[in-house]
């Protein structure tokens, strides 16, 4: 038995994108006044500057500000673009923290940026967007903008005095480098001859994607690896469920997106522990013939439960934490696609490689560290005391059991 569906559809006219908001003159000037008052200032890019990019070039070196992102906002400018410092909070650096944290005044562009304790401590921020409802949610704005980021810059650059004064811009830039240089040294796969480090599988897919890829991060102790050293060519897309953080979503992301467009490389990088929430997605893949390269951090742990309970100084439960997996390149060629294993540092650049370059979809299981650390461009006491209580209650833990 059948009937037909009652109701008409819903109109896809709700789908569209909304127009873009331009502010009152008034509002333009103000803003002007206060950026042109302050001697050192950072602009903070967030997914609203998509579109923008040629305008926060022009803004920054009209005012010798450096420009950070957040993770929604890294791929607008190409990572070695001089301007573009790198990211603010966990997928960041020490010296984005240090400048945002100096500077006289914070421009946040098209952002709602959720980790306050990031955010500057001195308050002179100063807040552009579109949504009513972000301005000032996150920390006390001394000024803000109902406004979409590009037409506000292009009625801001024109009242916006040039500054010449490059030492602030010049200091974060240099301290940019040496925290660049660090990136470098831990994704060298040569650091380790029998272990490979995440950081060394970020890198390598980074360097291998093609340069319109799209790379989607599923969310947890990935997404730290993922998105820290990528290296992003300005072309390609960084996507994943910023907003929401569900584990498990970006095997589904990717499919959506290379439907979409079959001929664009579509890289998912995810952790073990969230593609196994939603493996069943990958059987879409191979039923669909989409060729999604599925890269897995395998460390057989929810790696990031195990850093969230250290840092307020408890003991993991490993029972619920670490789990066996199965053999991911043979789940891959069990559903019909190719399968690639990489379990140390030697062959892990040919698996990858072998992966981005076959027809089809396929997986490429990649054995890591479990015990690595990722860099905490900044630590409050809380942290601090938090780790060490709970590596001591380990190692007790250890000793005595239990």
């Amino acid at each position: 038995m059948w009937e037909a569906a009652h109701g008409a559809p819903t109109s896809l006219a709700t789908l569209r994108p909304r127009n873009e908001v331009s502010p009152g003159e008034a509002e333009v000037d103000e803003l002007a006044r206060r950026i042109n008052e302050a001697r050192n200032v950072v602009a903070m890019c967030g997914f609203g500057c998509h579109g923008a990019a040629d305008l926060v070039r022009q803004l920054s070196d009209r005012l010798k500000a450096p420009l950070v992102h957040t993770v929604r906002g890294k791929d607008i400018l190409p990572y070695d673009d001089p301007r573009w410092m790198g990211g603010l909070g966990m997928i960041g650096t020490e010296p984005v923290y240090s400048a945002v944290q100096h500077c006289d005044l914070l421009l946040m562009l098209g952002t709602d940026y959720p980790y306050s304790n990031f955010l500057p401590a001195h308050g002179n921020v100063v807040q552009v967007d579109e949504r009513a409802a972000a301005l000032g949610r996150r920390t006390r704005t001394s000024y803000a903008v109902v406004g979409s980021v590009r037409p506000t810059l292009e009625l801001l650059l024109a009242k916006l005095k040039p500054k010449n004064d490059a030492t602030f811009f010049d200091r974060v830039n240099k301290e940019r480098a040496r925290w660049d240089d660090m990136l470098d040294r831990q994704a060298n796969p040569s650091r380790s001859q029998h272990t490979i480090h995440p950081q060394a599988v970020a890198r390598t897919v980074s360097d291998l994607a093609k340069q319109d890829a799209v790379f989607v991060l599923d969310t947890g102790l990935n997404t730290l690896w993922s998105g820290n050293w990528i290296r992003q060519s300005g072309s390609q897309r960084i996507v994943g469920s910023f907003n929401n953080a569900a584990v498990g979503t970006a095997l589904g992301q990717a499919n959506g997106i290379q439907a979409l467009d079959r001929g664009r490389q579509v890289i998912v990088l995810t952790g073990d522990g969230g593609f196994n929430m939603l493996m069943g997605e990958f059987m879409t893949t191979v039923h669909h013939k989409l060729p999604v390269k599925v890269v897995i951090f395998n460390n057989a742990a929810l790696g990031l439960i195990t850093l969230e309970a250290e840092s307020v100084g408890i003991v993991p439960f490993k029972e619920a934490i670490e789990f066996p997996n199965p053999d991911f390149a043979a789940l891959a060629r069990a559903c019909g696609a190719k399968g690639f294993s990489a379990k140390t540092p030697d062959n892990l650049l040919a698996a990858i490689v072998e992966a981005l370059n076959c027809e089809g979809p396929a997986i490429v299981d990649c054995v890591v560290a479990s015990d690595e650390m990722p860099n905490i461009p900044h630590l409050e006491f809380e942290q601090i005391t938090g780790y060490a209580k709970a590596k001591i209650r380990e190692a007790i833990a250890a000793v005595i059991g239990g």
